[in-house]
Parts: structure tokens; sequence; C-alpha cells
């Protein structure tokens, strides 16, 4: 439904069909407790619930009882990590220590199911995660970094740390840091399998072909006109993408546009909006309201096809482009952001009195 099964899951099944289950009289067990609130159209047959134990892989076939819940209980020799699946794949994942109680909720957001974690259940590390990943997800990139630093640094004893930072790889596109953040952290908060889950991210995260720097040109239909990225234009472009989901990006929407009309209005810089999410046209519109700049609704959000072309996965993203639509900067803000915008030239027909930048504390 949301994505397919990592390959990583196939190979550890072959794994353990040739090494069998490893069982230990250490071995403390653990419940799940699980409920779906969905409509009719959701097809929920042939749940499976993979169980990663680090050295081998379990599975077990799921059968929803008539309120549409299940109960399964495991056991491990130390955490364990769960696989919640579907025949469209992945549903969710999530982690399991003995005698831990995990208690959760699947509901629809979108067309998608999203867990929910009950924090007052007997589990310390899902809704911890999932409590933490909210707040980040609010956060810019520097902000960002000072946040997973400060709580490896105050807690490192703490595996959840490590399993945070390992989720933060794709968002933070800084292997230094990683390894940096990985130091302070005590062994027993980075055991071996997680140690060699973050490498092997790390490496696929280098792997990875560095996106096309100049974007793809498309059509858009904006609050006021008709846009065309490939048309011919003397502006450089600063685009802002945000939703209503993440209130760092209605902020940093803000912030943008105060950006593009006081800082920087003597610059050939044109500010162009687009939202990937809204309640309706009624919010949006008064989102946008006293915004200069054009302005457009794209209803089907990260799914769009222009949006995939763009290579765009995370609200707030913001890209300065210039008039070949070779893109300057993409995703810096302070200080970097403010350098890229700088370099711009200045209009030539510029004839009234530019307004003064603030002191920024060069």
């Amino acid at each position: 439904m949301k994505k397919t099964l990592p390959l990583f899951l196939l190979a550890l099944s072959i794994l353990a069909a040739c090494k069998g289950r490893e069982g230990s009289h250490a071995e403390r067990t653990y419940t799940v407790e699980c409920t779906f609130d969905v409509d009719s159209t959701v097809v929920l047959d042939h749940l499976v619930l993979y169980t990663d134990r680090h050295t081998s892989l379990g599975f077990d076939s799921l059968d929803l009882n008539p309120q549409h819940s299940f109960v399964h209980t495991g056991s491990t020799l130390g955490l364990d990590e769960l696989y919640l699946c579907s025949d469209g794949g992945e549903l969710c994942r999530f982690f399991a220590t003995g005698n831990a109680k995990v208690s959760m909720k699947m509901e629809m957001v979108g067309d998608s199911l999203k867990a929910t974690f009950d924090p007052s259940s007997g589990d310390s590390i899902n809704p911890w995660l999932q409590q933490q990943m909210a707040h980040f997800r609010t956060l810019l990139g520097p902000a960002r970094k000072d946040a997973i630093d400060s709580l490896c640094h105050q807690y490192p004893h703490d595996i959840r740390c490590g399993l945070l930072l390992r989720d933060q790889i794709e968002m933070l596109k800084d292997s230094i840091f990683v390894r940096r953040c990985l130091g302070g952290l005590a062994d027993d908060a980075k055991p071996d399998w997680l140690m060699k889950s973050i490498d092997r991210t790390l490496e696929e995260s280098s792997r990875k072909p560095r996106p096309s720097r100049r974007l793809a040109p498309f059509v858009m239909q904006t609050d006021s006109t008709t846009f065309d990225f490939s048309a011919s234009r003397s502006d450089y472009l600063i685009v802002h993408i945000w939703s209503d989901y993440s209130q760092a990006s209605i902020d940093s929407l803000k912030v943008v546009a105060r950006l593009a009309k006081d800082d920087y209005s003597m610059k050939r810089l044109k500010l162009v909006t687009i939202c990937l999410s809204a309640p309706d046209s009624t919010w949006w519109r008064q989102q946008i309201k006293d915004i200069d700049g054009l302005h457009a609704w794209l209803p089907a959000g990260l799914g769009d096809e222009r949006m995939r072309k763009w290579d765009i996965k995370n609200v707030p993203t913001v890209i300065v482009c210039d008039m070949y639509n070779n893109q300057q900067q993409r995703n810096e803000w302070g200080q970097r952001l403010r350098v890229s915008l700088d370099r711009i030239p200045n209009r030539s027909t510029f004839t009234h009195t530019p307004k003064t930048i603030p002191n920024r504390g060069r």
C-alpha cells in the first residue's frame, strides 16, 4: 500500500530458511495489539508480520477478528524489528523488546494507512520514536542536526537515539555528521546489527545519482496566470513548496515571502509558491493573500507527476533557479540561502530607492 517489501527482508528470509530459528532460555515475550480503523474499501487480506531478530527472520500470517484487530505474541533476546505487511507491501515498521506491550492503531490518512502508537502502553520505544519523528518534520536542516546531536550526547546509552539517527540519514544527507553522532553513542546504543544497517544505508545514499541540476520544465496553472517553466524569462525564481500538514512549511512560506518582497526586491527575482495539500481553495487563498508572486495548488501532492520529475519528497522545499531553470540552490536556509540570493543580478530598470537590507551579522 505504501511501498514494496524491503529487499533485505527477502535476503533475511533466505537466511532464516537456511539457519532456522535460533532460541535461547534468555528470551522474553512481548505482545502486539493492533486495531484497524478503516472502511470497507480497504482490503486487509493476507496480512503478514515479519520479525527481524537480526540473526533470523520470522513471519506469521495474521487473521483479523470481527473488530478488525489482532493480537500477536513474540519472544526476543533483545530488540526485534517488526514489519506489518499486506499484499501491497509494507504498512509500517516498529520495534519490540522483552515484556513490552505494543499497542497500535492503523488509520487511513489520504490514500495510505498510518500507524499510531499508544504512549500509555508498556512500550518505551515506538511512541517516543513517533513523537521525535513528528517533531523533526517541523525542523529545518540546521535545527534538525542540532536536535539529534543533542539527543545523542544527552542519552548516549539509549538505543532509541541510534534508531532515530538511522531513520534521519536520508534527510540529513551528511555522512560525516552521522559518524560524529555515532561517536557520541555508547556501544549498547549501537549494537552490531544497527551499525551494519546504518553502514548499509550510508553506502546506498552515497551511490544514489545526483539529481539533474536543471529543473524539468512544465506548465503550471497559478492563481493569476499560466506559467511555463521552460519559457524564456529574465527573472530568477525562488520556488517554495509547502503543505497544510507541515507547520514548518507554512511558517517558512512567510519567511521566504518576506525575503523576496523586502530584502531582495531590487533583484531579478520572482517568487513561486506551490501548495501540495490544503483543506480547500478558500484556506489556500487565505494563506497566500498579500504575498507577491505566483501561487499554485497541486491537489495530487507529492504524487503529482511534475513533483516527481523535480524529485520533491518532503516539505518544505525551497529551490533557487536561474532564468534557464538551472538550480542554484536547493533546500538551503538562513545565511546560505541569502548568499545564493545575493548573487542574483539587480534589475537593470530599478529606478526607485532600494530598501535597506537589515544587518545580517556578517
